[in-house]
């Protein structure tokens, strides 16, 4: 009841509203309270990611608020050095369109031929350090320089790797829900991997 009379205040004030489901967890799901957007911000995010480090695994979901040009690309995997990423995102209009989950696309371990360049730094650059094997449907050799913003903490690094077509950027980014997580690329580059042995 008081989240429907705030959302019409700000609709009489704004003349737009947008409710959301906002929550973070460390898991593939979360849930929490609708929350009304800011006027900026007219896109509900779901954001799932999980990270394979050695025989580590870890992960998180995030949904919230955020603009259309911080939306992240649908489905993703990654391979670094040391480590393998994938996610899954969905951006949407609709009040609290971004309750339930996203599907993760395979982790598949499986090498497919391909080749790329590898390293990982907690600087602002890296130089290759060794080749890596891509997986699945990675098609693309990648290269970030990036920070992650969550809360008041603030981590910069930089990574070369193998990627899904939909990780291919070639100009800075910025993702993420403002309050809960930014990632800005400063530096996305993009080529095209070598061919190499399964």
């Amino acid at each position: 009841m008081l989240t429907s009379l705030i959302c019409f205040l700000s609709l009489l004030a704004t003349g737009f509203c947008l409710l959301c489901e906002r929550c973070s967890s460390t898991n593939s799901t979360c849930s929490g309270p609708p929350y009304s957007c800011p006027k900026k911000q007219k896109h509900c995010l779901i954001v799932t990611t999980e990270y394979l480090l050695g025989n580590e695994r870890w992960m998180s979901t995030y949904k919230g608020c955020t603009r259309k040009s911080y939306c992240f690309p649908s489905s993703t995997t990654f391979t670094f050095p040391s480590q393998r990423k994938r996610r899954a995102a969905m951006c949407c209009t609709k009040p609290l369109c971004n309750r339930g989950t996203v599907k993760l696309p395979p982790m598949n371990t499986k090498p497919n031929g391909l080749l790329c360049s590898g390293c990982f730094s907690k600087q602002s650059m890296c130089k290759p350090t060794e080749t890596l094997k891509c997986h699945g449907k990675e098609s693309k050799c990648i290269y970030y320089d990036m920070s992650v913003q969550q809360g008041d903490q603030v981590y910069t690094f930089a990574k070369r790797g193998c990627g899904t077509k939909f990780a291919c950027l070639n100009k800075p980014y910025i993702g993420g829900i403002p309050g809960l997580f930014v990632e800005m690329m400063k530096t996305a580059q993009c080529t095209l991997p070598a061919r190499g042995f399964t």
